[in-house]
């Protein structure tokens, strides 16, 4: 699970714009998995990856400190 120390702050907010934010990280998060064990592994692909889900990270961090959230970690 990405982000732990934010549980509880996240399943406290209600929100559309971070339920897609969760979808979309779930989605790569699979797609990075699936690339980090094919054979050939692709290294750009993977990098990709891993910089999509981080920012997916920060993202999901700016909106918990938007909301006064991320204080209460």
């Amino acid at each position: 699970m990405a982000l732990p120390q934010y549980r509880k702050q996240l399943l406290s907010i209600k929100s559309a714009e971070l339920d897609d934010l969760f979808e979309a990280y779930a989605l790569s998060a699979a797609a990075l998995e699936r690339l980090s064990t094919q054979t050939p592994i692709q290294p750009e692909l993977v990098a990709e990856y891993r910089d999509i889900c981080a920012s997916i990270q920060t993202e999901v961090l700016r909106l918990l400190a938007g909301s006064g959230a991320a204080g209460n970690a």
